[in-house]
């Protein structure tokens, strides 16, 4: 219990240190865009690469990512069906709020010190989840809201998918997994050297993204988006590791991933759909903030 409040200090710390460099001006936010690249596309994978080497696949996985589906559909509509008499920007708003779950940037490096055995099912159900920041869910909020903001047709929401480093690792690390390969400890040892620099690369661009000042209209909207969605994660989390007749290690990774930030691509959708890039950065600097808190207290709660 005194290890997971330790490392969630650490990892508050090295946000507010960000975030302290960035008022500084020793740093600026577009800073954290090349942290950004490093991370998707070199220390993330190679943490994936680590967390699935050796795994035997098993139907537990597959459970995974159709939870992974599944809570996203779920939620993105309850967004759609609360907010219903709303115009469409804050309609999308509030789908995207609900729905869409942090998982490569924050979750992955909160769990890789405690439990590195976690990664393959957290990974498991981010490939759900990535399959509907992706694809899923902007087409349930184009029905939904009676827009069309994608021209991509089916074929080309599913191949830009494999535009991410995170997911395209995941698919591979999976069908090596399905085939009973190996990486020898030597190859896993240089993967090993770039992952370890996740944890500390993710949480330091957290804080040169972190905006927490916002005028009281705004405030108010974050108040209630935030308000549903940790109402509704908390109760996702609670049926997950109660109701769920799994192993005790998956059903916890299943209640840090119900407690995770929103997506970072869910933002990006927020601002596309109409709504101001200022509110979208502070509602998620703000989700940050709730989850590591959320996740800290499940833990110490469940351990």
């Amino acid at each position: 219990m005194i290890n997971v409040l330790l490392q969630s200090l650490q990892f508050l710390l090295v946000i507010f240190v960000a975030y302290a460099f960035k008022r500084a001006n020793i740093l600026r936010s577009t800073d954290g865009v090349v942290l950004q690249k490093i991370i998707l596309n070199l220390t993330l994978p190679a943490t994936i690469v680590i967390g699935f080497n050796g795994v035997t696949v098993e139907p537990l996985l597959f459970i995974m990512i159709s939870l992974g589906l599944l809570s996203n559909i779920i939620l993105i509509t309850f967004g759609g069906l609360l907010w219903r008499k709303k115009e469409a920007p804050l309609k999308a708003l509030m789908m995207y709020s609900q729905a869409s779950y942090n998982i490569g940037n924050f979750t992955i490096p909160f769990v890789q010190g405690f439990f590195p055995a976690a990664i393959p099912y957290i990974g498991s159900f981010d490939m759900g989840n990535a399959l509907m920041l992706f694809g899923g869910s902007p087409m349930i909020v184009d029905k939904m809201t009676q827009q069309d903001r994608s021209n991509d047709n089916y074929l080309k929401r599913v191949l830009r998918l494999f535009r991410s480093p995170s997911f395209t690792t995941y698919v591979i690390m999976f069908l090596l997994a399905l085939v009973g390969i190996v990486l020898p400890e030597p190859v896993l040892s240089v993967f090993e050297l770039f992952a370890s620099g996740n944890a500390f690369l993710a949480m330091f661009m957290v804080g040169l993204y972190l905006e927490i000042r916002m005028d009281a209209i705004s405030l108010r909207l974050v108040r209630r988006l935030l308000f549903t969605r940790y109402t509704l994660g908390i109760l996702v989390a609670v049926i997950f590791y109660f109701l769920l007749p799994l192993p005790h290690l998956v059903r916890l990774s299943l209640v840090l991933v119900a407690l995770a930030p929103i997506g970072t691509v869910a933002i990006i959708n927020m601002i596309i759909y109409g709504n101001e890039r200022s509110l979208s950065s502070f509602l998620s600097s703000v989700s940050i903030i709730v989850s590591l808190i959320l996740m800290t207290v499940a833990m110490m709660l469940i351990l």
